[in-house]
């Protein structure tokens, strides 16, 4: 709709209702503008990780999953350099076309891994902290 028209029917409703329903009409109109246009995206990790259809090569490949989860590359670095970080677990190539990936299983957080993915260029990015669970049945998925 266009702003004339908007107003036009915002005008209309005020008097043929009272103002308090052009105001509502009004604020959800807003609403509706401002979610289209400018909110920020939420990605429900955990929902997306324990869903029954979503699958490990998925998981590597999404990139709004990616985006969500991914840690600052120091951060990155420094769990990936500290020999007291964890354990890395490698995970089996999964056609994703991505490179290879590990879960790391840190120290002292038997809930939590950080899955950490290497880009063609040899970069890894480091994702997470993430549900140890979750991600334990996406790779048994991805195995069997």
């Amino acid at each position: 709709m266009r702003p004339a028209m908007i107003r036009a029917s915002l005008s209309r409703l005020a008097r043929c209702r009272g103002g308090a329903i052009a105001g509502i009409a009004a604020a959800v109109l807003l609403a509706a503008c401002a979610g289209q246009n400018g909110a920020s995206k939420h990605f429900d990790v955990d929902a997306f990780l324990r869903a029954s259809d979503t699958a490990l090569p998925e998981v590597l490949a999404n990139p709004d999953f990616l985006s969500a989860t991914q840690a600052s590359a120091t951060d990155c670095a420094t769990l990936l350099q500290s020999t007291s970080s964890g354990v890395l677990e490698d995970l089996h190539p999964t056609g994703s076309g991505r490179g290879p990936a590990w879960l790391l299983h840190p120290a002292g957080s038997p809930a939590k891994v950080w899955l950490v993915v290497s880009k063609g260029s040899g970069e890894r990015t480091c994702h997470g902290p993430l549900p140890a669970d979750a991600m334990k049945s996406l790779v048994e998925r991805a195995g069997a």
